[in-house]
């Protein structure tokens, strides 16, 4: 291990403080974080190092999120235990949890439904907790229904702007459409996750939570929608059940328009804190798995928003390709790159992600032109002017968006279905979790 390292740093904290490490092997993921076995009187203590988002200005600490997790534990919440932070390491040490994530893998169906269960129960009682137990964390109560249900919106906005580099027509439709549709019938603020399903199981029962990096206070159906949106990356079953559960355990009749709100500010809120990362790309294994992200959740974002305007939105067909000179070229490179040798989990993780990219790049080159065309036409049809590029096209419906009036509404929900669904065809054969594109489950009656 290389003097210096952070995970030299990670090993001194841990050994000054709790025992020798025997085990620190990286996650191969997407943003920092160890698995250590720290060996102690009477056993091996297994850890878990999640370490601060990199390159994401304005995320949340692991610091705040340590502060909450402690919070939850005291409440009698399962979480993982907290050990402290590692101010040289920006990270904090928790507890590594029992069993495994992703409902998806459970053991059978009658399992899923009952770890889900479980959840829905936990999630009853946070949701009960009064919000002013975690106003010393830093978190506001938000003074009016507008501020409930905007506020944690208002931040991802306010990274947005100052990331945005080039037109971004969809978001700041979605953006003008929330605001002037805010469920204003609601106030009663609650301490919500904020990004909520996120647990570990082991059997059919759930060990605990993980990730709550983004709870704030707000609306409780602001959770009810992201666990909607998060049976997309992992499927977590009959999400009528868990619901209808939610009801029984908190005794609250489910409000379906305001969870197709939060669903659609939620969705948008992942493309608008991805734009800084995809307008201006790092040298990173990830660049396609946001770019994933941006598309899936813009595409939901807008199934929301057309479920509550009664849109009905087409099937939308990808265009038939049309192969460059040296397309053959391009064909080899994603093989090419998945063949090289890997030293570690993580050297995998690395050439797997770019082999994935080099497959995409082959595509886009393939159907890349003829979406731009389609998407032209349809600007044209829509404001009346031709363009004859790209970014010059997304300007002037940029601007038409930014201009128009509710009556325009339907008739830009349909075009940013279609323009969303071109990129989510072209993107489907490398899509990272499923392979296929992922669209809204409906409510529940």
């Amino acid at each position: 291990m290389m003097e210096g390292t952070a995970e030299a740093r990670i090993v001194a904290w841990l050994e000054a403080r709790l025992g020798r490490v025997v085990r620190i092997e990286r996650q191969p993921r997407w943003r920092p974080a160890w698995f250590v076995d720290v060996e102690r009187a009477g056993g091996v203590l297994p850890l878990y190092v999640r370490g601060d988002r990199e390159g994401m200005a304005g995320s949340v600490p692991v610091s705040l999120e340590a502060a909450v997790l402690e919070r939850l534990e005291a409440a009698g919440v399962p979480v993982p235990h907290v050990y402290g932070l590692i101010d040289a390491a920006s990270a904090v040490v928790m507890d590594r949890l029992p069993g495994r994530a992703n409902l998806a893998t459970a053991e059978s169906d009658a399992a899923r439904g009952t770890i889900l269960d479980h959840y829905m129960d936990v999630l009853a009682v946070i949701h009960a907790r009064d919000p002013g137990e975690f106003t010393p964390l830093g978190f506001a109560v938000p003074p009016d229904a507008e501020a409930l249900a905007l506020g944690n919106f208002d931040r991802f906005e306010r990274r947005y702007r100052p990331a945005k580099q080039r037109p971004e027509p969809l978001l700041e439709f979605g953006i003008k459409w929330l605001r002037r549709n805010v469920p204003r019938h609601r106030y009663d603020p609650r301490f919500i996750l904020g990004d909520p399903a996120q647990f570990m199981f082991e059997g059919d029962r759930m060990t605990g939570l993980i990730d709550v990096e983004l709870a704030h206070i707000g609306d409780v159906a602001h959770d009810l929608a992201g666990l909607r949106l998060r049976t997309i990356p992992e499927p977590l079953g009959d999400i009528g059940r868990a619901f209808r559960r939610y009801e029984a355990a908190s005794g609250q009749a489910l409000d379906r328009v305001a969870i197709e709100f939060h669903t659609a500010q939620f969705s948008l809120a992942t493309p608008m804190s991805l734009v800084g990362e995809l307008h201006a790309p790092r040298a990173v294994p990830e660049t396609l798995q946001y770019l994933e992200w941006f598309h899936q959740y813009s595409l939901t974002g807008i199934e929301a928003i057309a479920a509550i305007l009664g849109v009905d939105l087409p099937v939308v067909a990808l265009l038939q390709p049309a192969p460059g000179r040296h397309a053959g070229m391009a064909d080899t490179l994603p093989g090419t790159i998945g063949d090289l040798l890997a030293a570690d989990p993580d050297a995998a993780y690395r050439r797997d992600a770019t082999a994935r990219t080099a497959r995409f790049a082959q595509r886009a080159a393939l159907f890349g032109p003829g979406i731009e065309a389609a998407n032209l036409e349809e600007i044209a049809a829509l404001t009346g002017a031709r363009h004859t590029d790209w970014q010059s096209g997304d300007a002037a419906l940029e601007a038409f968006v930014l201009a128009a009036g509710p009556e325009h509404d339907a008739a830009l929900v349909a075009l940013f279905h279609a323009r969303t669904m071109r990129q989510m065809l072209m993107l489907e054969p490398v899509l990272h979790r499923t392979g296929r594109i992922e669209h809204l489950a409906p409510l529940p009656d």
